[in-house]
């Protein structure tokens, strides 16, 4: 079996598995560059011939030649599982370790300041982003939501979501600004079905993608002069609720995700919550 075909067996698997696109986007990449590299059979790969293909990166960021590093793991421990290999070459290896990064997102006020450069004629942009902002949805659930997803109930309004894995779960939206603009939003489009974030001229083709959402964003940051991904956006909401005294197991509701790790990766308690939180204790205890 020669490695394009193992490849290409492997991304159809990814997608019978429900991975995310942008999961399988960055997979195919990273094992394109390796196929280009080496055009052989797979059995054939080993140990010497990953090392020279990773020498090439040798000018990349860390981060990139780590994430390089782990789609070829993944395929290959894939590919060995499968008995298409004798052994993995990569257990032989030594894989980066990146230091772990603690970085602080934008503050509310930060974001404001982003929101604010988007004119007010483009719904769709302030939309999108507040909701990410305000309900900590990765970028790919909103974007993958449909007009029947949502529920409007007076003082009730929620959103249907199916995030990773398939796994659906039910979001309150309870921010009264953010509902303002998703009713205004409805009433200027006249969608009553289909995408509620769509591309086109006058937004009226399929779902707005991915890679367009990430621009956007880009532009409005520079616009603002700050610097923002469209995933800190998550990661403030969720310091928000950790600051403001949520529980964690809420806090890990709310995101969807599936082990409560993943939340403490994104729940990071500022200085004065901790310090508010230990005085609370102090009190407590000499009473």
């Amino acid at each position: 079996m020669t490695l394009q075909i193992a490849i290409d067996d492997f991304l159809r698997d990814l997608q019978n598995a429900n991975k995310s696109p942008q999961t399988i986007r960055a997979y195919r990449s990273d094992l394109q560059a390796l196929a280009r590299h080496y055009p052989g059979e797979l059995s054939q790969l080993d140990s010497a011939q990953l090392r020279h293909f990773f020498d090439l990166d040798q000018d990349q960021r860390p981060a990139t030649r780590a994430r390089r590093q782990s789609a070829i793991a993944s395929f290959l421990q894939w590919a060995y599982r499968h008995d298409f290999i004798p052994t993995n070459p990569m257990s032989k290896m030594e894989r980066i370790q990146l230091d772990p990064v603690l970085s602080l997102p934008p503050t509310r006020q930060q974001i404001t300041v982003i929101f604010n450069v988007i004119p007010p004629h483009q719904l769709r942009d302030r939309l999108l982003f507040r909701l990410i902002f305000e309900t900590g949805l990765r970028i790919g659930e909103a974007l993958a939501i449909y007009v029947e997803d949502l529920n409007l109930s007076l003082d009730d309004e929620h959103v249907t979501i199916l995030g990773k894995g398939q796994r659906k779960r039910t979001l309150l939206l309870d921010d009264a600004a953010l509902i303002s603009l998703l009713k205004q939003y409805l009433r200027q489009q006249g969608y009553r079905h289909g995408p509620l974030f769509r591309a086109h001229k006058n937004y009226r083709g399929g779902s707005l993608r991915y890679q367009s959402a990430q621009a956007k964003w880009a532009h409005y940051c520079a616009q603002a002069g700050i610097g923002c991904t469209l995933h800190q956006l998550r990661h403030a909401h969720a310091t928000e609720l950790i600051n403001d005294g949520v529980s964690l197991a809420t806090i890990r509701k709310r995101l969807g995700h599936k082990h409560i790790q993943s939340t403490l990766r994104y729940a990071q308690l500022s200085d004065q919550a901790a310090d508010n939180e230990i005085r609370a204790w102090r009190r407590k205890k000499q009473l």
